[in-house]
């Protein structure tokens, strides 16, 4: 194992963008790339808004993030491919980030490193998936429309993400453990991921509590209506502008992991620049 981890520290010879793209950073190379990550995604999402039809007024109260993409006439009909592109360029582009990590989590278990790159590059190829299979009705192949390998692929990314973040989160946890026990030093500042990490926690318990307390609220409405004979919406749209929206916290929940995954890349640099 340890051979394993020695391995993956070290430097791939060749030029720059080979080693680049097999995850093997310097620590100013990494700023960098998240940096320009980050410059080029929200850019993206940014142009993709901006083109979004002014009259079907997006809001994250009532439109869900991957909204910015369907090409329904409701939507964004005529731009949005834009979306597309930048939710291709993120699931891409971050395959060097996870690669990255893998080296770095490879210093306390290969083999745990290898288990969360597994899990993280999933979630990159549902990414890529989102942008091919936009939120929208139209077939594909036989009766699967769009929506639904789109609603496939969100749920992989919500599943491998959802479990790869406590799962590297159990690494440094041993690894603490580890270090308390021998003596000995670690290459990782453990203090420093309780903050982005504390982030994500917040945002998902915040955001399943919402989502949880709902289901009872709307069944209180449900059988109110039902005994004064009065009419009641959706379960979605009775929801869409209050705290209990569900697209209000997917958004919320979206612009978290990019958030998570940039710190925790930072972080890991900074740890790296200290060896």
């Amino acid at each position: 194992m340890k051979a394993v981890a020695k391995r993956l520290r070290t430097p791939v010879s060749g030029n720059p963008l080979k080693r680049i793209l097999s995850g093997d950073f310097t620590p100013r190379e990494l700023r960098y790339y998240v940096i320009f990550l980050t410059s080029v995604f929200w850019g993206l999402i940014f142009a993709s808004w901006m083109n979004f039809p002014k009259d079907h007024h997006f809001s994250i109260m009532t439109h869900t993030f991957s909204f910015l993409g369907s090409f329904e006439n409701k939507h964004n009909p005529e731009r949005w491919w834009i979306f597309s592109i930048a939710m291709a360029f993120w699931g891409t582009a971050s395959v060097p980030l996870m690669l990255y990590f893998r080296r770095r989590f490879a210093l306390i278990s290969p083999w745990g490193a290898a288990v969360g790159a597994f899990l993280f590059l999933a979630g990159c190829t549902g990414i890529v998936l989102i942008a091919i299979f936009p939120d929208a009705h139209g077939k594909v192949i036989g009766d699967f429309e769009y929506t639904h390998i789109h609603m496939k692929a969100a749920f992989l990314v919500a599943a491998a993400f959802g479990l790869g973040i406590p799962w590297h989160a159990l690494l440094l946890l041993l690894d603490w453990i580890a270090g308390k026990r021998s003596g000995a030093p670690s290459a990782f500042t453990h203090g420093k991921y309780l903050w982005p990490y504390g982030l994500w926690t917040v945002m998902v318990s915040v955001a399943m509590y919402f989502q949880i307390k709902w289901e009872f609220v709307y069944a209180e409405m449900k059988a109110a209506a039902a005994a004064s004979g009065a009419s009641i919406g959706s379960h979605w749209s009775e929801a869409l502008n209050t705290r209990y929206s569900f697209p209000l916290w997917e958004n919320l929940v979206i612009y978290t992991l990019f958030i998570f995954l940039m710190w925790l890349a930072a972080t890991l640099s900074a740890d790296a620049a200290e060896e």
